[in-house]
């Protein structure tokens, strides 16, 4: 008894099946990067219009003087620096034991939770082309079953969708790429801001 073709009409079956929730993976993470690209642009205009690259280095003794960010180079920094420095101005005025392995752990929690935001980002980069490329070979199946039976219609069919979503696809990929790559460079900027604002208002504790 040859059982291969019970095989094979499982695969398919499976096969087929992912054709539904890989369209709408792909819909969702459209959406989702629209949306995305929403909150991306106005950040990177807040960033371009204050150039606040100096602004922390310059303004170093007043952050140690004052134990905090001051109100004009607050509004022209990121609102997660802001809070970053309400945190660390507790952990100083706290003034308990271990106070430098506490500050240590908010530095890298604070570095961890803004290398998620980025991995985030890079996910889709993954995952756009794959669902894309999945949503090219399961059609293309079906077209071809299509095809063995003169139904030309359903080829037809079946190879525009075949060929959308893998442009879907890798448009997810190329956006979200542009996406990561700029979000890494703000991150490797906040970073140095955070440990510049960190060297500034724990100074007074270590004299």
């Amino acid at each position: 008894m040859n059982i291969f073709p019970v095989f094979q009409t499982i695969l398919y079956t499976i096969s087929t099946a992912l054709l539904c929730p890989v369209v709408i993976m792909l819909i969702l993470l459209s959406l989702w990067l629209i949306i995305y690209a929403g909150g991306f642009l106005a950040e990177w205009v807040k960033r371009r219009q204050f150039r606040f690259n100096s602004l922390v280095s310059d303004s170093l003794e007043i952050i140690q003087r004052e134990g905090g960010l001051p109100a004009e180079i607050v509004k022209n920094l990121p609102l997660h620096i802001g809070n970053y420095t309400k945190e660390l101005a507790d952990i100083v005025r706290d003034n308990r034991s271990f106070q430098e392995e506490r500050v240590e752990n908010l530095i890298q929690k604070k570095e961890y939770s803004l290398v998620k935001e980025v991995d985030k980002i890079r996910l889709v980069v993954r995952i756009g082309p794959s669902l894309g490329l999945m949503g090219t070979l399961i059609p293309m199946g079906t077209g071809l079953a299509g095809l063995a039976q003169g139904n030309m219609a359903q080829l037809s069919s079946s190879l525009i969708l075949a060929f959308t979503t893998t442009v879907v696809g890798l448009a997810l990929g190329i956006t979200a790429h542009f996406f990561s790559v700029v979000r890494q460079q703000w991150v490797t900027e906040d970073m140095r801001h955070i440990e510049l604002i960190t060297e500034a208002m724990t100074k007074n504790s270590d004299q």
